[in-house]
């Protein structure tokens, strides 16, 4: 069974709600940022820096991590590197940000 699972933007935000001690990352570029802001309570970690390698090193891999980013492809990158070093629950938005934004609704 692999550590990681793609989520639903409803089923990502219910289970991130109901979820003790879970992490929020947002993967995305200081840019994407600015053009649609963080989901509230999430900490900012750019997958397309080499500071995301560094920080996976520091993290606790027995915590839930929950990860978005903005369509999607990052995500499942990210959450497959986080299952190859060892963590073991994490979940990642299929859709990215966009998909929240559009089945949802703007949040954060």
């Amino acid at each position: 069974m692999s550590p990681y699972r793609a989520l639903t933007p409803e089923l990502f935000m219910v289970e991130l709600a109901l979820t003790n001690d879970a992490v929020l990352i947002d993967l995305r570029t200081d840019r994407e940022i600015k053009k649609d802001r963080m989901l509230e309570g999430a900490v900012h970690l750019d997958y397309l820096t080499d500071d995301f390698e560094d920080a996976l090193a520091e993290m606790d891999k027995r915590r839930p991590y929950f990860l978005y980013d903005d369509g999607g492809k990052r995500a499942a990158l990210a959450a497959s590197k986080m299952a190859r070093r060892g963590f073991m629950q994490i979940a990642y938005l299929q859709g990215g940000r966009q998909a929240i934004d559009h089945e949802i609704g703007p949040k954060g």
